[in-house]
């Protein structure tokens, strides 16, 4: 479930700078520091004079690309690779960042998927194409994203080779981003790259992962109503109010709502969650949800996510 990680490895015995594929180094006219980038088979590697910054898909360096993502397991196995690749020890590195995923082979379109994704709560949702979709914190900071996409589509953009079979597979990327002060995001007293191994802490991960996705409100499909179950002029003018609103996607109603609340049209803020509610419960006027298969499909994959952990 690991693919790209940020690490601090602080002090080094030796000049591992030898090791780098195209290394080339900068002197600070200043302090006359001297510093060294490189990169090692794609992982960014920069050395300066307090430490080592190592950045880069650790799922790549030890695969020929991040289509598989690393468990616990495989990650010791590629954290042993970096090792080894750059004569330096990263067990104990300091664990900056880190993007937590897998993708999914799915029956249908991935944009199919995402329309049926609606709001999670604490963050903003972003739906700039068909095959991308992310839950952002408002603001410059972004500690915790969640991003949804389109994997075949990335892998067309970055001329990644897909392994074989899965050249027109519909991929669908969810991927739980985490960057900076790790620590007080996951509550855990310190993170190390040897702590990307250890069960509970993955367990973790898979359970915040889990948690938020089935936190996000979902468009079910519905039955339409039938004709004969309309007796007043009320009920014909909800269903017909209701068929626009299941014409509409999750993003038109936040952008309502953000105009609402830019401007400041009610004085008490919890009228906008009523306003939210009503919405919701008019849409379900075309007649009773049923399980979507779609959503079912996408349910089930993140479920199984932690089988074998």
């Amino acid at each position: 479930m690991y693919d790209k990680v940020k690490m601090w490895v602080m002090g080094y015995g030796q000049d591992i700078g030898a090791y780098l594929d195209r290394a080339r180094e900068q002197t600070d006219l200043l302090t006359g520091e001297v510093c060294t980038f490189g990169s090692l088979d794609g992982m960014k590697i920069s050395i300066f004079p307090g430490g080592v910054s190592i950045i880069g898909s650790l799922a790549k360096y030890f695969y020929p690309n991040n289509i598989y993502p690393l468990d616990r397991h495989t990650t010791g196995q590629a954290l042993e690779k970096l090792s080894d690749g750059l004569h330096l020890s990263v067990k104990d590195a300091k664990v900056t960042g880190l993007e937590f995923g897998a993708q999914f082979v799915m029956t249908h379109p991935v944009q199919n998927y995402l329309s049926r994704l609606g709001d999670m709560p604490r963050l903003l949702r972003y739906h700039f194409e068909p095959g991308t979709l992310y839950y952002k914190p408002r603001g410059k900071q972004q500690q915790k994203v969640f991003c949804f996409y389109d994997k075949r589509a990335d892998a067309a953009v970055k001329d990644m080779i897909l392994p074989v079979g899965l050249e027109n597979a519909n991929l669908l990327k969810y991927e739980m981003r985490l960057n900076g002060r790790l620590s007080k995001l996951l509550g855990v007293a310190d993170i190390r790259a040897s702590t990307l191994t250890e069960r509970p802490f993955y367990r973790q991960l898979i359970e915040s992962y889990q948690g938020n996705y089935y936190s996000i409100s979902k468009e079910s499909k519905e039955k339409t109503i039938i004709m004969d179950e309309i007796k007043t002029v009320s009920d014909a003018y909800d269903v017909f109010v209701a068929r626009l609103i299941s014409q509409s996607n999750q993003t038109e109603i936040s952008s309502f709502l953000d105009e609402l609340k830019e401007a400041k049209v009610f004085n008490d803020r919890k009228s906008y969650t009523r306003l939210k509610k009503k919405i919701v419960e008019v849409a379900t006027k075309t007649g009773t949800a049923v399980p979507d298969e779609l959503l079912r499909e996408l349910d089930n994959e993140i479920k199984n996510v932690g089988a074998y952990s």
